[in-house]
């Protein structure tokens, strides 16, 4: 099949790009603030999974007309690539709709969502116009395939600020519980290694190595990392069973523990680093602090919140004297070097 070659069909293809690409702009400038009083968040889901569809099924449609001979004429494709737009307007549409008012971390979840639905239709339509419909069709599954997957996000976005924040939380839980058990096992050796681009035993052989004083001084820091794996378990299992998005304010308590808890992951990457020989102690020792601090915020959020029953009282009190003896421990340890 030849290759697209008139200046309409690139004309057309190009200017549908563009407006594709307006449209994901505006999803992502969109305020947050703006609110819908006759908004249903029922509705709201019906709709956009349903316009979602409509997308998958245009752009599906418009793939395999480009993949059959003879090559769809200026006028096909003008009809064809509106159906497409026609879809993603009314995406945008109805995205507008969601108010700032159910959850921040829920307005992320789908603003993410439609803005990689947008852009593989987009991708789609840029494929057909720089490669033709020799190269869409070896490229037909990859490009609708992402078509799909983009469209397959909405639908399996998380549906009220409480699913949302479970959602983040989780993957926040993987990357300190990844980062404890990281530096658990490396503590089992001398911790060379940890930055060699081969695992030549030359260069091993090169690299800097922990002494035993290295491993006691880091110990308090690794204890304040597993202090935040169970913090994540303890708010997790709370959040589970207590979380509501009843009330706006039990939604704002959601918004901020989620953020609380993310300076903590993104900390505990920050330190995990500070920890590999050759060992900075001013550095452990800022970092661990600052950890420190953070955790204890997220534990105040959380004992503050509504998820927290008096049955998690004892828990976050455990967590709270962890830390304090971490700290203890830490400043007896350097004093001692």
């Amino acid at each position: 099949m030849a290759a697209l070659s008139t200046a309409s069909l690139t004309n057309i293809l190009q200017n549908s790009i563009d407006n594709l690409l307006l449209a994901e702009q505006q999803v992502r400038d969109k305020d947050v603030e703006q609110q819908d009083e006759v908004f249903v968040l029922e509705k709201f889901w019906t709709d956009l999974t349903m316009i979602s569809k409509k997308l998958s099924f245009e752009c599906t449609k418009i793939g395999i007309c480009f993949t059959k001979l003879p090559a769809p004429t200026a006028i096909e494709t003008s009809s064809l690539v509106t159906g497409v737009e026609q879809a993603v307007l009314s995406l945008v549409s109805v995205f507008y709709r969601l108010s700032s008012d159910y959850g921040s971390v829920l307005h992320f979840n789908v603003q993410y969502a439609v803005v990689r639905a947008i852009q593989s239709a987009r991708l789609l339509l840029k494929v057909i116009k720089d490669e033709g419909g020799e190269a869409v069709t070896d490229r037909y599954r990859h490009s609708t395939g992402i078509v799909w997957q983009g469209c397959d996000l909405i639908e399996k976005c998380p549906q009220d600020n409480k699913a949302a924040v479970l959602k983040e939380l989780h993957g926040q839980n993987s990357l300190v519980s990844d980062a404890f058990t990281e530096i658990s096992e490396a503590l089992q050796g001398d911790g060379s290694g940890w930055n060699c681009p081969d695992d030549s035993e030359e260069s091993m052989e090169e690299d800097e190595k922990w002494t035993e004083q290295d491993k006691a001084l880091i110990g308090p820091s690794v204890n304040l990392i597993k202090a935040a794996k169970i913090l994540y378990k303890r708010v997790l299992a709370a959040l589970e069973k207590n979380g509501s998005c009843a009330t706006l304010d039990k939604v704002k308590e959601l918004d901020q523990l989620y953020e609380d808890c993310k300076l903590v992951s993104k900390i505990v990457d920050t330190l995990i680093l500070e920890l590999y020989p050759p060992l900075n102690i001013s550095n452990m020792e800022e970092q661990s602090h600052q950890l420190a601090n953070l955790l204890q915020t997220a534990l105040k959020t959380c004992a503050q919140s509504h998820i927290a029953s008096e049955a998690e009282q004892p828990h976050i009190e455990f967590i709270h004297k962890a830390i304090e003896h971490n700290l203890d421990s830490m400043k007896e340890k350097l004093s001692q070097r």
